[in-house]
């Protein structure tokens, strides 16, 4: 288990997510059409996350009083195996609290943050999600790699001591805490959680970076690599790599290899034997990012020349992976799901603002983004709840099932929250030169949200 989760929190830095409209007054990001082509505008938002615009509203509940409501960030910290891990996804939903309550509020109340760390210890997790069942009125930002026991999410018991569970919107979560009905985040797998009894499962999946490789690349073929270390990775990867196979990138041997994210550069010479026997011209590796910096070493090492696509998942968005790979990985591309903070951060007021709060883009990375858009999630809720006249963690459900076109102030694209659907906006970017830039579309605060950007793929994973 500890090192499937080792694998997960590495895994964790590459699953970003974003919205973009809130009920505090934020617009839609500029999106492109059905055409690829970018957008010519920017994307705007208000110049701070604001407070409610509902002045008050009655109710009380767990965490909740007429003037103050309590929210709960569980999230792994304090850890042997990678010390201070989320800590920024902590001052992320802080800074957001903070700045909340210097506007106004959220209907009348003042936001205390309450803190827990779960310390990637699955008892510790346990003990935080009592807690705050206990004592929070929901949880935002969660940020826990060994959340798995999700009896004490389900089963919680509001004021009326009626078991209606516990409000979780994660920042990140896979199977089965992704399929819970109590859990709400971006990246959703609904299509999988409705079909994952049947055989086949039916997925909805991006593509748009299949359909813009093969758009700038001809004959692509190759191999995709997921995550060994933890069993969820091939259920939910695999139809990923068949879609994008469907698009038009044949696959090389078997196509779809398994890596765990704790092998050292020496046992990746049989992946690379596979690549120069097929004169390889694509190779995924969505494992993480000291898997891509060692899979591009490698490859230079044994003299690979026919590569003309490497992409990773976006935890390699981060200037951490070009000072571990240095020139070695220049190339290498990765798809967003949400603006790409290091380029785009003055081009969105809100991201702008979390940004500046933090100190700067050297504090900030996708797992503080991830929390951070789960914060804009809650205010948007919370407000809709407010805005019926009475305020309950029930009240918040209904509310999180009514978010089909959420946006966190265009820091994502429209997302269908409620129904746990993927959004079809994304950007691509490419290390260039050690700078991560822009190339689809190139507009900062833009996405590419043609239709085409997700298919429904039905498989068996066994």
């Amino acid at each position: 288990m500890i090192a499937a989760v080792v694998t997960a929190v590495l895994v964790a830095a590459g699953c970003s997510s974003s919205s973009s409209s809130s009920t505090s007054g934020g617009s839609s990001p500029t999106a492109t059409g059905s055409s690829s082509s970018a957008a010519s505008g920017a994307a705007s938002a208000p110049a701070s996350t604001g407070a409610s615009p509902v002045a008050s509203a009655a109710g009380t509940d767990v965490g909740l009083t007429a003037t103050t409501v309590k929210v709960g960030v569980i999230a792994d910290v304090n850890n042997p195996l990678v010390p201070g891990l989320f800590q920024d996804s902590v001052n992320a939903v802080k800074a957001w609290a903070a700045d909340v309550n210097k506007a106004g509020g959220l209907a009348g109340r003042q936001v205390t943050v309450d803190f827990c760390d779960s310390k990637l210890d699955p008892n510790a997790t346990t003990n935080c999600v009592i807690k705050a069942c206990q004592s929070d009125f929901a949880l935002v930002g969660t940020s826990a790699n060994a959340l798995a026991d999700l009896a004490d999410v389900d089963g919680c018991k509001n004021a009326a001591g009626k078991a209606i569970g516990l409000p979780n919107l994660a920042a990140f979560a896979f199977p089965p805490a992704a399929c819970d009905p109590k859990t709400y985040l971006i990246s959703g797998l609904g299509s999988y959680c409705k079909t994952a009894k049947q055989s086949p499962s039916t997925y909805q999946v991006p593509v748009a970076d299949a359909q813009y490789f093969t758009k700038n690349n001809q004959n692509l073929h190759g191999i995709w690599l997921y995550d060994s270390d933890d069993p969820t990775f091939k259920v939910t990867q695999t139809p990923y790599f068949q879609a994008m196979s469907n698009v038009g990138i044949k696959k090389d041997g078997q196509g779809f290899y398994a890596l765990s994210g704790a092998t050292p550069q020496s046992g990746l010479t049989p992946f690379i034997q596979q690549i120069k026997a097929s004169q390889s011209n694509f190779v995924y590796v969505d494992v993480t990012t000291a898997s891509m910096v060692l899979m591009r070493r490698e490859a230079a090492l044994q003299g690979v020349s026919s590569v003309k696509v490497w992409e990773c998942n976006s935890g390699c968005y981060d200037p951490s992976f070009y000072k571990q790979g240095g020139a070695t990985v220049n190339g290498t591309y990765a798809m967003m799901v949400n603006l790409p903070y290091l380029s785009d951060y003055k081009a969105n007021a809100a991201l702008n603002k979390v940004v500046t709060d933090l100190g700067g883009t050297e504090n900030f990375n996708n797992n503080a983004l991830n929390s951070y858009v789960a914060a804009l999630l809650f205010q948007d809720a919370f407000n809709k709840a407010a805005a019926t006249g009475t305020v309950s963690r029930q009240a918040l459900f209904t509310a999180l099932s009514d978010e089909h076109a959420f946006t966190a102030q265009g820091i994502v694209g429209p997302t269908d929250v409620g129904n746990r659907q993927l959004s079809n906006c994304y950007v691509m970017v490419q290390l260039q030169n050690g700078v991560w830039n822009r190339v689809n579309p190139t507009a900062p605060g833009t996405f590419d949200c043609s239709p085409s950007n997700t298919a429904i793929i039905k498989m068996t994973v066994s």
